[in-house]
């Protein structure tokens, strides 16, 4: 697919796809949002650099987000707490953690019961037990086309439950 490399047609093109792969890769939604905004102002800093005959620009535009994500986690470990979160113990913070988690496995595991069996069974092998698409495919009984078919069906089941 060919586009034309506007900071508009960037924009909207790929903020989805890049909220996505920010999402999945940082916990805090204000942190979520702040990075979708950093990778769009990197990319259009760099626009003028931009040389189709290099890279695709969805190419491109994965390049800048993954690298904006890997400096924000470079970031979080450099810089110290704050002063009026020094009070705040690790008790406290793994206490906030194990809650956040223990909701989220709730919501995904009830977001899971609404997917057919099937789907659910191709979702645990590839994405819990890390199985390729064609190792699946073979333990489920299945076309190598048909798995990846019934995976995208069942992220956007997924997605949408959990939203």
């Amino acid at each position: 697919m060919s586009i034309d490399v506007t900071p508009e047609t960037l924009y909207e093109t790929y903020r989805d796809p890049v909220a996505r792969y920010i999402g999945a890769r940082v916990q805090n939604p204000h942190d979520r949002e702040d990075l979708l905004q950093q990778v769009f102002l990197n990319a259009i800093a760099a626009l003028d650099r931009y040389d189709p005959s290099r890279a695709a620009p969805g190419t491109w535009i994965y390049i800048i987000t993954r690298n904006t994500v890997i400096d924000y986690y470079r970031k979080q470990e450099r810089e110290p707490l704050p002063t009026e979160l020094e009070d705040f113990t690790l008790y406290e913070a793994e206490a906030d953690a194990r809650l956040l988690t223990e909701e989220t496995l709730e919501a995904l595991a009830e977001a899971l019961e609404q997917l057919s069996k099937r789907e659910r069974d191709i979702i645990i092998l590839r994405f819990y037990h890390g199985l390729s698409a064609q190792e699946t495919a073979k333990r489920v009984g299945v076309s190598y086309a048909n798995v990846r078919y019934l995976q995208y069906a069942a992220l956007k089941k997924l997605r949408r439950c959990l939203e």
